[in-house]
């Protein structure tokens, strides 16, 4: 009894030493902390930061000498200061200051996207994990078929060809174990690129496929990230087209200085010099800009009917992948079970052939099959849908 004892906690403790398991959580933070592309989007912000900070200077002052030979001399030194005119530096730092919001939206939407694509991955590798587990039940299920054909074979009650063909059927089931395996591998390799590793230690992913949330009736569109980031762009444009006409305003430079000759005393000088704005009003610019703004505008009625529509279709699904689990697991699933226990009793009886005991087995099977299927459906419709809507409070499971 004590040998047994430590052989199972032996066994327990080797069995955590192997699994590694991850769960939604500890997926989050690896890819915010490691997705490469969200760090490269992450640069981004500093380098828009820099261009804010960089806007809010003002031009340099610029001094000037001049000195020359002959009979009498001169040296002159002048101290000059362009004066920006038109509300051009406030344009520009406002510019900058939207930019740098864009490329924080730019940022959360790339996160979320990353986010997304890493939980559906995710609701894929438990899918598999439920379908390897009914697999494996599939082969226990042909295991005992096939030992009880035996028995009447043995027993001279059936045809050894009845044997033959549960046999085939159980090797079958262990191929198709071993393919839901190798898909297994493939999906953490996968995922595990979505933190920028080639491979991965995990290999157990802990969440419940089964948990069905409430699939909410009103959805705003507010905190949509393509909804944002398209009035931003529209509120950018704006801004454009004012730079524009801030632009047709020429820059005031002024200055002053001393000149020194022979001749006793210095002459102090002062000068200003502006651009005459005759041959060139910057028009063209501004009108580009304005077109630019048309554009964003008829830009943003497309993002909204475009994400209008994808909601509306992402609902519609859910809602019918709702009611077709309900049926499922409600009704189908028990009523094919008990169907493959009856006709599999009535054959081992004579009363039923092997092909009605295949299948309503195949019908158990296969509808248990549609049940997962229409949970990873269901779940990866709910993070398209968080990602969509920019909803942050991701769906667990």
């Amino acid at each position: 009894m004590r040998t047994l004892y430590w052989y199972i906690i032996c066994t327990l403790f080797l069995s955590l030493a192997i699994c590694q398991t991850l769960d939604i959580q500890t997926l989050e933070r690896l890819v915010i902390e490691q997705n490469p592309h969200i760090l490269a989007s992450a640069k981004q912000i500093d380098l828009q930061q820099g261009q804010l900070n960089q806007s809010r200077k003002f031009p340099n002052p610029v001094v000037k000498f001049e000195t020359g030979s002959g009979v009498e001399p001169e040296t002159t030194g002048m101290l000059s200061q362009t004066i920006i005119l038109g509300s051009k530096r406030k344009q520009k730092i406002k510019l900058s200051e939207l930019e740098l919001t864009k490329a924080r939206l730019k940022y959360e939407k790339l996160k979320q996207a990353s986010l997304a694509k890493a939980f559906q991955s995710f609701a894929g590798i438990l899918h598999l994990q439920e379908n390897k587990i009914l697999q494996q039940d599939r082969i226990s299920v042909a295991k005992d078929l096939l030992n009880a054909v035996s028995r009447k074979v043995e027993a001279g009650k059936l045809s050894p060809a009845e044997k033959s063909r549960a046999k085939i059927q159980f090797i079958q089931e262990q191929i198709k174990l071993r393919a839901i395996e190798k898909s297994l591998k493939t999906a953490w390799n996968s995922i595990s690129a979505l933190w920028g590793n080639g491979s991965t230690s995990f290999n157990y992913s802990a969440g419940n496929l089964s948990y069905i949330g409430t699939i909410p009736s009103f959805i705003s569109l507010d905190n949509a990230p393509d909804i944002q980031i398209s009035k931003l762009s529209l509120e950018i444009k704006e801004a454009n087209v004012l730079t524009e006409k801030a632009n047709a305003i020429p820059d005031l430079e002024v200055g002053a200085g001393v000149k020194r000759s022979d001749i006793p005393g210095n002459t102090y000088q002062v000068e200003f010099s502006i651009p005459l704005p005759i041959f060139n009003r910057n028009k063209g610019n501004i009108k580009s800009a304005v077109s630019e703004l048309e554009q964003a505008q008829l830009e943003l009625k497309a993002v909204e009917l475009q994400l209008r529509t994808n909601v509306s279709n992402l609902q519609s699904e859910l809602e019918i992948l709702t009611s077709e689990l309900a049926i499922l697991n409600g009704d189908i699933i028990p009523e094919a079970q008990s169907a493959y226990t009856t006709i599999t009793e009535g054959y081992l009886n004579g009363r039923f052939t092997y092909l009605d005991v295949v299948d309503t087995q195949e019908m158990w099977f296969q509808s248990r099959e549609q049940y997962l299927d229409a949970l990873k459906e269901y779940h990866q419709n709910i993070f398209e849908l968080d990602r969509l809507l920019g909803n942050t409070t991701q769906s667990k499971f």
